[in-house]
């Protein structure tokens, strides 16, 4: 398989936007501790996986199904930060006002119509066969698209996500299936510096005709790497892929309602006590830089600060907005 390694612009440039996505899931937990929203879907140690892969995709080209915790995949293909908050903002309010459908939670429903990000549903896993229909209509049209599906572990039990790889198989189509898996409860002291916590999928699970790869998910460079291969294969017309990106979740994946009491809350969970260098993403990343001579203290400081004053000037703006439409 054809090596495509990030260069050193590039490299950079998944660094700062790993770094972005961080500072608005940090802001989007503020929102929780004050009561504006009672749910956080975070993407805490997804950064390497969902950066990873959606800076490959073609934004307005290829057609993006992310699932309710890909808020780094929107983030890279062209939402602001300042449509982020007003997404989960809006989504409270549905909820509140009971129009969230039958979900008890206000998950987030990704939707960008002219960056083709295909809002998803409640239900797992079914935003697999919407995938797999676009691709198919892709392959039958002879275009040069690519479709990209996310998922998280949980999906890979529904009948849905079997369906979804079989047809794809069976008709070679020009799509690109990535799995998130959590494999935090698998962590030991070693971690998995060395090798990889079990798959979560099931040893059928892969139909032939479709290309596996099990990633890393942690090391940003591995998933762009494999990413680019696996458009580039979808783009010729050889096929489907599934990449299964294995990842440490940093904090809970379900929380309690906010209560009004900060006490209450359901508390951030470190990884690991030597998982820092492990399993963090922006810190793997910086290492990398490092290595390569490409870090800069300077460089890195200025960074932060820009993208933090940018995402609170965001942040106030989406709450200023909101309270302003009630």
């Amino acid at each position: 398989m054809m090596s495509i390694a990030p260069s050193s612009t590039v490299l950079r440039d998944l660094y700062a936007k790993m770094l972005l996505a961080r500072i608005v899931d940090d802001r989007v937990w503020r929102l929780y501790a004050q009561g504006y929203i009672d749910f956080v879907t975070s993407s805490h140690g997804h950064e390497a996986a969902q950066v990873g892969s959606a800076i490959c995709i073609e934004v307005g080209q290829d057609f993006t199904l992310p699932y309710y915790r890909d808020q780094g995949v929107v983030l890279t293909i062209g939402m602001t930060p300042y449509e982020v908050f007003r997404t989960c903002l809006h989504s409270q309010r549905l909820q509140q006002k009971g129009q969230s459908g039958s979900s008890k939670t206000a998950f987030q429903h990704w939707g960008y119509q002219k960056h083709n990000t295909i809002t998803s549903p409640v239900p797992v896993a079914t935003q697999l066969l919407h995938a797999a229909g676009i691709a198919f209509a892709s392959k039958l049209r002879k275009a040069a698209v690519v479709t990209i599906a996310y998922c998280g572990d949980d999906a890979t039990r529904e009948h849905d996500f079997a369906e979804s790889l079989n047809f794809a198989a069976k008709h070679g189509l020009p799509i690109v299936f990535i799995c998130e898996q959590d494999c935090t409860p698998f962590l030991g002291p070693d971690n998995f510096a060395t090798s990889l916590p079990p798959s979560c999928l099931p040893k059928s699970a892969i139909p032939t005709g479709l290309a596996y790869q099990r990633i890393d998910g942690t090391d940003v460079t591995a998933v762009y790497t494999a990413m680019r291969q696996a458009m580039l294969t979808a783009r010729e017309g050889h096929g489907p892929t599934f990449l299964e990106l294995a990842l440490a979740r940093s904090q809970p994946t379900v929380l309690l309602p906010y209560s009004g009491d900060p006490s209450t809350m359901v508390q951030y969970t470190p990884p690991p006590s030597n998982a820092g260098k492990l399993f963090d993403p922006l810190v793997r990343c910086q290492h990398s830089l490092q290595e390569q001579g490409l870090w800069d203290d300077e460089w890195a400081a200025q960074l932060s600060t820009r993208m933090m004053t940018e995402v609170e000037r965001a942040l106030q703006d989406a709450l200023r907005d909101t309270l302003q439409s009630k």
